[in-house]
């Protein structure tokens, strides 16, 4: 759509549990300012929470001598999964939002139009916004999300209304939770590494405090476990773990501070890449594994996709923290995609090359959705 200078869009972007960044915009690729209301400060009960994410949003209007009035429409985007009316039916590692309505809430504290919707599909709409084309946009957090984006923009089978029945999810907007991995499959595979999948069960058993023991899929099939367990930042750390056993060489290589993070995923997958760097064989490994294991998942969901117009070609658009060890695990993952028959490739997000925030980019893209709804 069209904009003018005057164009005022507010994006809000709620973090699990990392607090709620607001940005003003004039266009997604304008952006005026933004600013952070911490999880302390934001609260944990929803009418406090909402309150404080508006007061904070007419704080920085007024900054810039602007006010709510101003705005012409706001989006969100919020880590979880919603009702069809934009309600959060489960929202990940917010509980208190869980059954409320913030986009109905701040609807009609505001009187704008507002738009709501998963952080992932948010943050495809983002890449979207620059690329016009469609794409996948994957981001490896402490999970796998994602989103598949029509050329004109549209979320393709979003989990809009989710019955909690694992096979009702699309693969392409709910990969890492919903592609089964086959244990069969993965044995050998971790054993061509160096790497004991038995092993690496144990270690994501434990960390998880899973009862028995024994990793389930979807469905809560026991022949299978979930891509993300695998496929995230947290499953890249359990696969070094793996990879190293008993293994303490790669230590001659970190510092007494770094070998000590090695078990925290928010921190030790820089330190892999650091050791990928300097080609440490248990961190290359790790990389090595990722990777095929990356491009089998990636095959599963275009296998099932196909008959709903996935199609081979499309670029794969990377975002999370995880994503920047792209280089690493990248070059594995691609060979194995064209030796499967996928031929799309993968490459970083061309909103974070820009030095911008995904989340809050798409947000911006969803408040223009909004406004030419509500004008339509």
């Amino acid at each position: 759509m069209k904009t003018n200078p005057a164009d005022l869009f507010i994006a809000i972007d709620i973090g699990a549990g990392l607090g709620v960044k607001i940005g003003l915009f004039k266009d997604p690729h304008h952006q005026i300012d933004q600013t952070l209301l911490s999880a302390d400060e934001a609260g944990d009960e929803f009418t406090i929470f909402s309150t404080r994410v508006l007061e904070t949003t007419e704080s920085l209007l007024k900054q810039h001598g602007r006010s709510m009035s101003e705005a012409r429409s706001i989006g969100i985007a919020a880590p979880g999964l919603f009702r069809h009316d934009g309600a959060f039916l489960l929202a990940a590692n917010l509980p208190f939002l869980n059954d409320h309505n913030l986009k109905q809430w701040i609807a009609e504290q505001t009187g704008l139009p507002t738009a709501i919707e998963n952080d992932a599909n948010v943050g495809g709409l983002a890449e979207w916004s620059v690329m016009r084309v469609d794409l996948l946009y994957w981001v490896f957090g402490g999970g796998w999300g994602g989103a598949w984006i029509h050329h004109d923009g549209e979320v393709m089978y979003p989990a809009l209304d989710w019955n909690q029945q694992d096979d009702s999810l699309h693969y392409t907007n709910e990969p890492g939770y919903s592609i089964p991995l086959s244990k069969l499959a993965l044995k050998p595979l971790f054993y061509q590494f160096g790497a004991s999948f038995d092993r690496f069960e144990q270690i994501v058993a434990d960390d998880m405090d899973v009862e028995g023991g024994q990793l389930t899929g979807p469905s809560g099939n026991p022949d299978t476990v979930r891509a993300e367990v695998i496929l995230s930042g947290p499953g890249r750390c359990r696969l070094f773990r793996a990879v190293v056993g008993d293994d303490d060489f790669y230590e001659r290589f970190l510092d007494i501070k770094q070998t000590k993070s090695m078990s925290d995923p928010s921190i030790a997958g820089a330190y892999i890449s650091q050791l990928s760097e300097m080609r440490v064989e248990s961190a290359l490994n790790t990389d090595r594994l990722f990777g095929h294991v990356l491009a089998m998942a990636t095959q599963t969901m275009f296998k099932a996709a196909r008959k709903d117009g996935l199609r081979d070609g499309l670029p794969i658009c990377l975002g999370g923290k995880p994503s920047y060890a792209l280089p690493y695990f990248g070059p594995t993952a691609q060979r194995r995609m064209g030796a499967l028959g996928v031929m799309s490739y993968m490459r970083p997000s061309v909103i974070d090359e820009r030095g911008f925030n995904a989340n809050l980019v798409g947000a911006a893209v969803l408040a223009q959705k909004a406004l030419a709804t509500s004008i339509s």
